[in-house]
């Protein structure tokens, strides 16, 4: 249980990271290179596979 609100959160983090950090390129408030521009779209790509695994792994049923 606490291992995946852990996921759930640092995905959240991580996601809206990486959308401020896109988001910041799009208004000109930080430089666009490839760099940035893919380092961006991978946190938010991971933030959200991060959180996906961590709401399945909240959700799915105990085995014990």
């Amino acid at each position: 249980m606490m291992r995946s609100s852990k996921m759930m959160w640092g995905g959240a983090v991580m996601l809206f990271a990486g959308w401020a950090i896109v988001f910041a390129i799009v208004l000109d408030m930080l430089p666009a290179s490839y760099f940035l521009n893919f380092f961006g779209y991978g946190m938010s790509l991971v933030g959200l596979l991060v959180g996906l695994v961590g709401i399945l792994d909240h959700v799915r049923p105990r085995r014990d």
